[in-house]
C-alpha cells in the first residue's frame, strides 16, 4: 500500500495522482485501488487483488495505514498559509481550519522521519518539478521510464488540472454533497479527488500575510509554534511582543 499522507493545502492531492500514475505505470499486473479514507481501510482482499493507493489528512486509523504501507509520501506546508488556503477556498470556520491544521501537521511530523517517508515541503515547490516524478517512483520497486515520467508531470500541470476541473460535472463518477461543517455545496471526483475548489489556484508563498488577522497568526502560532519552528516556519510572533492575547478554548482570542 502507498500512503499519501498531506496536510490539507499542501498540494496532496497532486501528490496522490502522481502516486497512482506511477503505480499503473510500474505494476500494470493489478489494477490501481485508490481512495480518500479516514477510518475505513481496504480490505485484506481488496489489497491481496489491487495494488492500493489511499490519501489521508488526519485518520485514526493511522497505525494500521503505517503497518500497512509499503512508501509513505508526506507533504506539508506553513501552517498559517494552509489555513489562509483552507478559508478561502473551502471556507470553514476560522476555529475549525485551525483544529484540522493542527491536527494533519501533527500527524505528518510524526511520519516525517519514517525511513519509508518521502517528505516534501510546499516551499519548495515539488508540484512545479518534473525531478518530483522520479523521487516518487523511486519508492517503487521498479524504475520509471524518463518517458513516463515526462507524461505524468504533463498530465498534473496546472493547465491540465484546470481543464479537467472545468468538465468536472460531465463525469460519470463526479459526486456534490452538502459539508454541512462549511455549509457549502462540494463538487468533486472521487477517482482522482479533485475538487471544484481545486481550480485556479496559485500556489502562493506568504499569503498569510495579507489574508489574515494579527490574532488569528497569534492563536496559529501558539497552537503550533513548537512544530513550525521544527519544520523550518519561524512564528512571526517571536519577533514582535506577542503570546499576550488570551487564546481560550479551540484557539479562539478571547
Amino acid at each position: 500500500m502507498y500512503w499519501c499522507l498531506g496536510m490539507y493545502a499542501s498540494a496532496s492531492t497532486w501528490t496522490y495522482n502522481v502516486v497512482k500514475h506511477v503505480a499503473a505505470t510500474l505494476l500494470p499486473d493489478k489494477p490501481v485501488l485508490s481512495r480518500f479514507v479516514a477510518d475505513a481501510l481496504p480490505t485484506p482482499e481488496e489489497a491481496a487483488a489491487n495494488t492500493v493507493v489511499v490519501k489521508t489528512h488526519a485518520a485514526t486509523a493511522y497505525e494500521e495505514l503505517a503497518r500497512r504501507a509499503t512508501a509513505i509520501i508526506v507533504t506539508i506546508r506553513d501552517p498559517r498559509d494552509a489555513i489562509a488556503s483552507l478559508l478561502t477556498h473551502n471556507k470553514p470556520p476560522f476555529e475549525i481550519a485551525l483544529n484540522v491544521t493542527e491536527a494533519t501537521a501533527g500527524m505528518c511530523g510524526h511520519f516525517m522521519s519514517d525511513p519509508r517517508a518521502l517528505a516534501l515541503k510546499f516551499e519548495d515547490r515539488f508540484f512545479d518539478r518534473p525531478a518530483t516524478v522520479a523521487r516518487i517512483a523511486a519508492r517503487f520497486p521498479d524504475a520509471l521510464p524518463d518517458a513516463d515520467a515526462a507524461r505524468i508531470f504533463a498530465a498534473l500541470r496546472r493547465d491540465a488540472v484546470d481543464s479537467f476541473i472545468a468538465n468536472l460535472e460531465t463525469l460519470p463518477s463526479a459526486t456534490t454533497e452538502f459539508d454541512e461543517v462549511t455549509g457549502h455545496w462540494d463538487t468533486y471526483d472521487p477517482l482522482t479527488g479533485w475538487h471544484k475548489h481545486h481550480a485556479g489556484r496559485t500556489a502562493e508563498i506568504g499569503r498569510w500575510r495579507r489574508e489574515l488577522t494579527a490574532e488569528q497568526v497569534v492563536a496559529i502560532e501558539q497552537r503550533l509554534g513548537p512544530w513550525m519552528m521544527r519544520f523550518g516556519y519561524a512564528p512571526a510572533s517571536l519577533r514582535r511582543d506577542a503570546y499576550t492575547l488570551r487564546i481560550g478554548r479551540y484557539g479562539m482570542v478571547e
